[in-house]
This record gives C-alpha cells, sequence and structure tokens, in this order.
C-alpha cells in the first residue's frame, strides 16, 4: 500500500474536497452508491446507522500518518455508520474499539489496511477496496465496460484485483508496468500485458492508473476517462484538457468500499446470501 502522508489527506474530515458532488457528475452515483454497488448490495441507498464502527490509530513501522484515523472516522460517519475514533492506538485502541461494541474497525500499519466485521470475523482489505472502488467507478463513467478495452497501469495488488476484477465483468483489459515481469505474470488470468507505458496510454482511453506514475498530458488521448488510486496525483493542464473525466481522492473511495463491503458480510448473511 502506498504510504500517504498528512497533507495528501487534508480535506477528508470535513468533506472540503466535494467528492460526492464531483463523482455524481462522472459516474451518477454518489461515494456511498459507489461502495454499495462494490459490494453487491442491491439498492439504491441502505441505513447503515445499525453498525457501530472504530477507527484504530495504528504506531508499527512507520507510525501513526497524521489525520489519518480522524479521516476515516468522518468516512465511515458519512456512510451513515455509528463511528469514532479510538483515544489510544495499536493494541489497547483495538481493545477500546471491542469493548464499545464496534461492528466494523478500520486500522492501518504499512503493508495493510482493513476493515474487520466483529460480528462475522471476516475482514476487507484496502488492496481489493480500492481496485473494486475504482473500477467501478471507470465502469459507471464509461456506461458499461463489457468488451471495452481497458488499460491498468500498475501490476501491484491494486492493479492485479482491478485487473480481475474488469475481466470478469467481460473487459478487454491490458496491464502495463515498469516492472514488464510484474505484468506479464497477470496474462495467466487472461490480461494482456504491453512493455511501452506511453504508447499503452496513448491508445486508451479508459485506463485505471494504479501505479505512482504520473501520466504527461501530451500522451493522453482525447475523451479519456482515467480512474486514479494511484499517489502521488497530478494530472498537468493539457492531461485535464485532454480527459473526459478524472476520477481521484485521496482516501475515501477505497476507505468507504472496505467498510460497506464489511458490512455487507452482515447484511448477506441475515438476508441469507452467504
Amino acid at each position: 500500500m502506498t504510504r500517504l502522508t498528512a497533507d495528501m489527506i487534508w480535506g477528508v474530515p470535513d468533506d472540503q474536497l466535494d467528492l460526492d458532488g464531483r463523482l455524481l457528475k462522472t459516474t451518477g452515483k454518489t461515494v456511498k452508491g459507489i461502495a454499495l454497488e462494490a459490494a453487491g448490495l442491491d439498492c439504491a441507498d441502505y441505513d447503515f446507522s445499525r453498525f457501530k464502527a472504530a477507527a484504530v490509530p495504528i504506531t508499527s513501522g512507520l507510525g501513526i500518518i497524521g489525520g489519518f484515523a480522524k479521516s476515516v472516522d468522518a468516512i465511515m460517519k458519512r456512510l451513515g455508520m455509528d463511528s469514532h475514533a479510538t483515544s489510544e492506538p495499536d493494541v489497547v485502541g483495538f481493545a477500546q474499539a471491542v469493548d464499545s461494541g464496534a461492528d466494523i474497525i478500520m486500522m492501518s500499519d504499512d503493508p495493510l489496511f482493513m476493515a474487520y466485521n466483529t460480528r462475522e470475523r471476516m475482514y476487507t482489505d484496502n488492496s481489493w477496496g480500492t481496485g473494486m472502488g475504482y473500477a467501478v467507478c471507470l465502469k459507471n463513467a464509461a456506461g458499461g465496460l463489457e468488451g471495452k478495452q481497458v488499460l491498468v497501469i500498475g501490476a501491484g495488488r491494486v492493479g492485479t484485483w482491478a485487473a480481475k476484477i474488469m475481466l470478469g465483468w467481460g473487459a478487454d483489459v491490458a496491464v502495463t508496468d515498469i516492472v514488464p515481469q510484474k505484468a506479464e505474470r497477470l496474462s495467466a488470468i487472461g490480461a494482456r500485458p504491453l512493455r511501452d507505458v506511453e504508447k499503452a496510454v496513448s491508445e486508451n482511453t479508459l485506463i485505471l492508473n494504479a501505479a505512482p506514475y504520473i501520466i504527461p498530458g501530451e500522451i493522453i488521448a482525447e475523451g479519456s476517462i482515467i480512474s486514479s488510486p494511484g499517489v502521488p496525483h497530478y494530472f498537468d493542464r493539457e492531461g485535464r484538457r485532454r480527459c473526459r473525466a478524472i476520477i481521484h481522492d485521496p482516501l475515501e473511495i477505497g476507505a468507504a468500499v472496505m467498510a460497506v463491503n464489511s458490512a455487507a458480510y452482515t447484511i448477506k448473511r441475515e438476508e441469507g446470501l452467504l
């Protein structure tokens, strides 16, 4: 997982990024709507107020990212969950979350960010959540992906999940990576590995950028839709002019999908779907 910094998520707690407004224009759905679709919940809306949630700060590895737990707490509150951030980190914070009756516990160290459902003893990890969330965004912005050519930049955990997911939807998925062998390994699941990143970008208008790759605007095809979870995130003026839509946020889409998908374990069990 690419490590976030405090300045990347400064606007998340107070919703200063207006992500719902931007997503509605490009995908026709809010963050919650994207998360519901990603979790396989066939409903226009859902009342999550019966779910208690907690965000636990973690100090291991490189330590706490300033504002991270507060941001995750705010995201869960916007989904309608009864959420709080624990006052203590690590194991003590986890114990606080359990003692508070939390159904969903969100916590992250350097390699793993997870949403743990204490009722079902199951969790959703951020690599899947981000890959799925941004794939759903691209699908909605493009009016569906079946039979369409999609380029995934980056064959790491998020890119691999995104490729698998979109292949399952019937997309023709090509993958490129700075380490060509990583992209070539995904040929085993039906993705087409490409070595020339710039050529691949110039020949595709549906792109999921799951790498820390800043795409030069001059190589972006006119009318492109780029779903871009990768950080650092930057598009120059020419790139923004050429794109029909650029979908990006530093944290919320992936975290919302994680929280809703973990709650969905309980919802689906209660409805006899698990």
